[in-house]
């Protein structure tokens, strides 16, 4: 025991002093979250300012960014594997570990929005199947698929594990792990083929809804694919690159990071002009239907400086990452992809707690939501659970092949 507490003790002080001060607010954040989680898991709902207008937490847009974030994984693996983009390779572990995080952890988040954790299995033991086990509910769809790819990331990340320095020793262990890698090309398309429908599956929860006139948009479904494929890239961007700088180290080449930041703003190009797209159909077509006027849905506590600043956020990328100039300079393309995370969580925000905000019937007052403390420390401390639990991996598992490659240069030096 002394020697383990004295081998963190060393990793620890091994740190900057800033890194270390970061660590030391991390660990506060992580504790008032697992104190919070505690009280909902087994106290009830209480602790939070829900009620029958508000049936989601604050942590529902923590909950959907996860998953929209996390697209990065499927679609740098689609690039990688099916599409032979080699280049990607010294990210493709990156992007595999945050996808798996942002995965694991929306579970986390579901179970607690349930609020009766002992019931979290039901939606698999009792799913709304159709005719020849056809799945008749959005959110079916969503929990089986959202389960697989989760089972499809774990196998991804296994062959990670095994080439640790101290595992990859052992020649079964190794040929284990290079077989895995021949036939990760498997795995990609499968998990490509999950996360399309899922992602399109949480846009239909909204698109379905007859009696929510600011969520009835069909075509929803592919919107909330696009946007997938635009922001999630732009996550393992930003991510990796504060790995390096936390590092000290160039773990990923810029050239990689600026060539996913391109195929990320040409899907952000997409996404804009369908959003564009969807606002103009919302407002001609589907507000019209239900003898309701557009602004109407962009009045009340969250007005429209909501949707201006979303859009103004996914502009961004689009503006940086299709000139060359911007995308190869280190604090453009920083910029551009902090600007398409944080916008990609504002469109969650309008879609769920906004959307939720906008009563019904013309005759309804709209409302606004203040979470809770617990709220609070839950939709924060997961992701900096996550944060957390990355550095561990960046700093003991082969997550950068390029670093790797550096090292053994000077070594030999």
């Amino acid at each position: 025991m002394t020697k383990i507490i004295e081998f963190i003790k060393n990793e620890f002080n091994s740190y900057s002093k800033n890194t270390r001060i970061a660590i030391y607010i991390m660990l506060a954040i992580v504790l008032g979250f697992a104190l919070s989680a505690f009280q909902i898991l087994f106290f009830g709902l209480g602790y939070t300012d829900m009620n029958h207008r508000m049936p989601w937490a604050a942590w529902i847009i923590g909950d959907l960014s996860l998953i929209v974030l996390g697209g990065g994984a499927f679609f740098t693996a689609f690039l990688l594997y099916i599409f032979r983009r080699d280049e990607f390779k010294p990210i493709i572990t990156s992007a595999t570990l945050i996808g798996l995080l942002c995965y694991a952890f929306t579970f986390l988040f579901l179970v607690l929005d349930i609020g009766q954790p002992i019931r979290a299995w039901f939606g698999y033991i009792y799913p709304n199947w159709g005719p020849g086990l056809m799945p008749t509910s959005m959110m079916t769809e969503v929990v089986f698929c959202i389960t697989f790819y989760f089972m499809v990331l774990v196998v991804e990340f296994i062959p990670t594990v095994l080439e640790h320095r101290v595992l990859i020793k052992n020649k079964i262990i190794k040929a284990i792990a290079h077989y895995m890698h021949k036939l990760m090309w498997i795995m990609a398309a499968v998990g490509t083929f999950l996360s399309f429908f899922h992602q399109g599956s949480l846009g239909g929860l909204y698109g379905v809804m007859y009696a929510k006139p600011v969520w009835y948009r069909p075509h929803l479904f592919y919107l909330f694919v696009v946007s997938a494929m635009a922001a999630g890239p732009s996550l393992t961007v930003l991510i990796t690159w504060f790995a390096g700088k936390v590092m000290k180290r160039e773990v990923v080449p810029l050239k990689t990071l600026s060539s996913l930041a391109r195929v990320s703003g040409f899907m952000f190009i997409i996404y804009f002009a369908f959003r564009i797209f969807d606002i103009y159909v919302m407002a001609t077509k589907y507000a019209p239907a239900y003898d309701r006027n557009f602004w109407d849905f962009w009045s009340g506590y969250y007005g429209l400086w909501t949707l201006i600043v979303e859009l103004v956020l996914v502009f961004i990328p689009v503006l940086l990452f299709v000139i060359k100039k911007f995308r190869e300079q280190e604090k453009t393309l920083i910029i551009g992809v902090s600007a398409a995370v944080i916008g990609m969580i504002m469109n969650r925000f309008n879609e769920t707690v906004r959307g939720l905000s906008v009563p019904n019937f013309p005759w309804n007052d709209y409302f606004g939501y203040m979470p809770t403390v617990q709220e609070w420390f839950i939709t924060l401390g997961i992701p900096v659970t996550m944060a957390l639990i990355y550095m561990f991996c960046a700093k003991y598992l082969p997550l950068f092949p390029h670093l790797m490659h550096q090292e053994h240069e000077e070594a030999g030096a």
